[in-house]
């Protein structure tokens, strides 16, 4: 799951820097799997600065990880409704559908991921899996293969 864009450029306030020491240090707990120590790092990030989209991301993703989906949700779909155009918070937000089995809203996000992005084989992939588990073979084989899984793809096609 990634994003882009931290903030502005030019001198730092306090806040600012207060900021991304909890944003770099939560992101890189992230990274070690230390999930609980990453999203307090993270919330107090997003307490600073609320609307940072990398900040939503990165929190979003530590909730997800924690098994928190309701919280991860609400993050992914705030990036969304501001980032309506990028395919991979749409991706993301569709993972959190895809795990808590809300699967009409997963391929939702996993279809719209691939219309703005038709080369993404991630989004594809979900979506095969979300159509798979929904019992749509058929359609879940193509988007196998888009993703270039072929060997879900022969799956489906038993």
């Amino acid at each position: 799951m990634a994003t882009t864009r931290v903030t502005g450029r030019g001198p730092k306030s306090p806040v600012d820097e207060e900021f991304l020491k909890q944003l770099y240090q939560g992101g890189e707990l992230l990274a070690q799997g230390l999930l609980n120590e990453a999203r307090a790092l993270l919330e107090r990030a997003h307490q600073l600065q609320p609307r940072n989209e990398k900040g939503r991301n990165l929190l979003g993703l530590a909730y997800f990880k924690l098994g928190h989906f309701d919280r991860a949700a609400e993050m992914y779909e705030a990036l969304v409704r501001d980032n309506p155009v990028d395919a991979t918070l749409r991706v993301n937000l569709g993972l959190v559908y895809l795990k808590t089995n809300a699967l009409q809203r997963a391929m939702r996000e996993f279809e719209a991921a691939t219309d703005l992005q038709p080369d993404h084989k991630k989004a594809h992939n979900y979506l095969g899996l979300a159509l798979a588990q929904a019992g749509e073979y058929g359609r879940a084989r193509e988007h196998f293969l888009l993703s270039g899984s072929d060997a879900l793809a022969e799956k489906m096609a038993r």
